[in-house]
């Protein structure tokens, strides 16, 4: 279902770029998908059930994001339509690569033991932009109190790790290796 989300996000994307609304069509989506992340559930019993014909499904879809861009709304129409609603988040995580691709950004989740000040999350920062040549990143932070000491870093599959835990892995493989 993951190749469908993203054909679906692709061509969302492509529109947004050509109406020059891919600002707009990316917080739109956002709200939709935040609002819709606990109801996989209830978005997959409206898409399986067989008693609820398509115009049922495109008058909830109606109701329930009227308010919605042109565009998006036209999507959530075919999701509807083609039994995908339950795809809405995955076509949200498909959209936001696209975005940050394009924007050259991208999040990264940063792991320490205690929380970081601003200070220290603004050297970070600076240190992921020069190691992935990002334009922008979005930070989260996460405790980690496993990592003992120092941070780690993900930024989508690259895993930047400067953690005690990291530096006392590799010195037990260096004693490993002697004996």
């Amino acid at each position: 279902m993951a190749n469908v989300a993203n054909k679906y996000a692709k061509a969302l994307f492509d529109v947004a770029i050509d109406k020059e609304r891919l600002d707009l069509m990316y917080q739109e989506l956002s709200i939709v998908s935040e609002a819709t992340k606990n109801y996989d559930e209830d978005l997959r019993a409206i898409d399986s059930n067989p008693n609820q014909p398509a115009s049922e499904r495109r008058k909830f879809v109606g109701i329930v994001f009227g308010d919605a861009n042109y565009y998006l709304k036209n999507m959530l129409m075919i999701l509807a339509n083609n039994r995908h609603l339950v795809l809405i988040n995955s076509i949200f995580k498909e959209f936001k690569s696209l975005y940050n691709e394009y924007h050259n950004e991208d999040s990264a989740i940063v792991e320490s033991v205690y929380q970081l000040s601003d200070e220290e999350l603004s050297r970070i920062k600076d240190l992921i932009l020069k190691q992935t040549n990002l334009s922008q990143v979005h930070i989260t932070t996460k405790i980690n109190p496993e990592l003992i000491g120092g941070f780690r870093v993900k930024v989508g599959t690259t895993v930047l790790d400067g953690s005690v835990k990291k530096d006392l892995e590799q010195i037990e493989r260096k004693f490993r290796r002697v004996n």
